[in-house]
């Protein structure tokens, strides 16, 4: 059957059209919403273990989602879909991208991925270092998986952000955790996490920058006193809880953190009303790590 060029060209486009919503059901991974391309279909062979339905979830976590046109990308994301079910040596031998309409924005691309899954793996022992305000029988405790169970790497990542927020709570806002494995080749893995804690944060000032009336309300509404261990959690509390007295517009993220890592100390400003913000300009946090990656 011979096909109208023109024909194609209107199918192509109108499918073009309609397929970015799809993006809206996955994580948008573009970092340039006019550009990347959308997994219309993905297509995995060189498996050994996994059965059809393993391969339809993992091809279904990828297929309508939005990502650079970045084969090396692409390919570590291929291999996180299978970390997350123990296949931590997971190899990924090749990787075709078939666009289905070279115009679309998003590209619509057909995945097709030569995969060698390896043997699964499972969790030995956690162990740190470095600890000092928490124990490692705490620190073990905000990791969801227990020993001998699989080795899935978006919950050891879970295991991270949540030792940062442990951290964090108690005003250790620069901590540095790095994670390595050891004993891969025995099928047990005993993961390492190196723990650079930084120094314990405290409140400092707190600056309302709004006309006198309303500014004296939110200092008054203010419960982290000068000194305190500073807890960046409360400030998700204080903006929920004094919500009739900030614009409407106003969020968490309107709130500026500045830290200063040589006091340990925190400064916090509510920018209310824009003329007394421009009166006022942002200084710049200094934050351990910064100060780390600075030229002598």
């Amino acid at each position: 059957m011979r096909w109208n060029p023109i024909f194609v060209t209107l199918v192509f486009s109108a499918l073009s059209t309609s397929l970015p919503a799809d993006c809206i059901k996955k994580e948008d991974h573009r970092s340039n919403r006019n550009s990347g391309v959308l997994v219309t279909d993905f297509v995995i062979s060189g498996t050994q273990s996994l059965n059809s339905d393993d391969l339809n979830r993992i091809r279904g976590q990828m297929i309508g989602g939005c990502y650079d046109e970045d084969s090396d990308e692409l390919q570590q994301y291929i291999r996180a879909l299978f970390q997350n079910r123990g296949y931590f040596a997971v190899e990924v031998k090749g990787l075709n991208i078939k666009p289905l309409d070279t115009l679309g924005v998003p590209k619509p691309v057909v995945l097709d991925a030569d995969v060698q899954e390896g043997r699964l793996f499972r969790l030995g022992e956690i162990q740190f270092s470095g600890n000092h305000a928490f124990s490692a029988a705490k620190l073990r405790n905000v990791f969801p998986l227990k020993k001998g169970a699989l080795f899935e790497r978006d919950k050891i990542a879970g295991g991270l952000d949540s030792l940062s927020n442990l951290y964090g709570k108690d005003g250790f806002l620069d901590l540095m955790s790095v994670p390595d494995t050891e004993n891969v080749s025995s099928g047990t893995i005993r993961l390492s996490i190196a723990v650079e804690e930084g120094p314990q944060y405290r409140m400092g000032k707190l600056d309302v920058l709004a006309k006198k009336e309303i500014a004296d309300k939110l200092h008054s509404a203010w419960q982290l006193p000068e000194g305190a261990v500073f807890d960046p959690s409360y400030i998700d509390h204080y903006v929920r809880a004094n919500r009739s007295l900030l614009p409407s517009e106003f969020t968490r993220d309107s709130v500026q953190v500045i830290r200063d890592c040589p006091a340990a100390l925190v400064e916090v400003r509510l920018p209310i009303d824009i003329s007394e913000v421009a009166s006022h300009p942002l200084p710049n946090s200094v934050n351990c790590e910064a100060s780390r990656d600075r030229p002598e």
